[in-house]
């Protein structure tokens, strides 16, 4: 219950609407009103209505349908790409910072060369080499997005370094495994996960971004970006085709990002409100 006192409204608020997108997008096939892969010609491009919320497509499938299946791969697909990407990235950071010397600059100057290149560029030429799909999209995305882990899991490691209970550690006999992952990691995770929770709109919408220009995931998997470039073209004549998905898009990083800066309040003690 002192849990709960500490915790501000908006969290709550913020946390209860995660929760609810993450339970939509795994029930997401059990819930829809229709099958989003079945094709009726006859029903192409029907105006919303109340068989069809947000109409249907230029194959007669139910974008409401689509839509809430498109969460499914959005949204998971965007989870397993922020959590790869923090994992590989904290853990270099983390590496660098604690066996310092040769290892240290070896690191720093790998994610020097990434971050040379502007990133959604490099993405799509990673992605266009792996070829299409929703995994090589992932990785070409985690391949270009671990260096700004590193650096502020480098930065926070530096910091605990040289504190009392690190010596303490080491007089005590703890092993480098035990001293990265039971000293350090517990004490710069804070930070690190309000960053990944906030990355997670950004990711989303890079990974939208590949598939909309074909080198993310492919038709006819109900996937977001996919659905505005299926339909772009109808944008003048059937707006409703490309509203639905922009629409979930939009939802989900206000919902995110919202969530991350109510997060990073309550973490953070400098920018929580008295």
């Amino acid at each position: 219950m002192s849990v709960l006192k500490n915790t501000s409204p908006k969290l709550i608020v913020f946390s209860a609407a995660v929760i609810i997108l993450l339970i939509v997008a795994a029930l997401a096939p059990l819930i829809v009103p229709h099958d989003p892969y079945a094709q009726d010609l006859s029903q192409a491009l029907l105006n919303p209505n109340s068989a069809h919320l947000l109409g249907t497509d230029r194959f007669g499938r139910d974008i409401f349908a689509r839509v809430l299946m498109g969460a499914q791969t959005s949204i998971y697909s965007t989870l397993v790409l922020v959590f790869f990407t923090s994992v590989i990235g904290i853990f270099v950071g983390v590496a660098a910072a604690w066996f310092g010397g040769i290892i240290d600059s070896l690191l720093m100057r790998t994610s020097d060369v990434f971050l040379a290149f502007p990133a959604l560029i490099f993405a799509i030429a990673v992605a266009a080499v792996l070829g299409g799909g929703i995994q090589n999209a992932i990785l070409a995305l985690v391949a270009i997005s671990w260096p700004k882990y590193a650096r502020i899991a480098r930065s926070l490691s530096l910091e605990q370094k040289g504190e009392l209970y690190i010596s303490a550690a080491k007089v005590g006999g703890a092993s480098d495994f035990q001293i990265i992952f039971i000293e350090i990691l517990p004490n710069i995770i804070g930070p690190l996960l309000v960053t990944s929770v906030l990355d997670i709109g950004t990711m989303m919408m890079e990974l939208a971004a590949l598939s909309f220009l074909g080198l993310g995931a492919q038709p006819p998997i109900a996937e977001w970006g996919s659905m505005m470039s299926d339909n772009r073209n109808l944008l003048q004549i059937a707006p409703w085709t490309v509203f639905g998905p922009g629409l979930a898009i939009f939802i989900c990083i206000a919902i995110f990002n919202l969530f991350g800066d109510s997060l990073r309040d309550r973490i953070d003690p400098k920018r929580r409100k008295k």
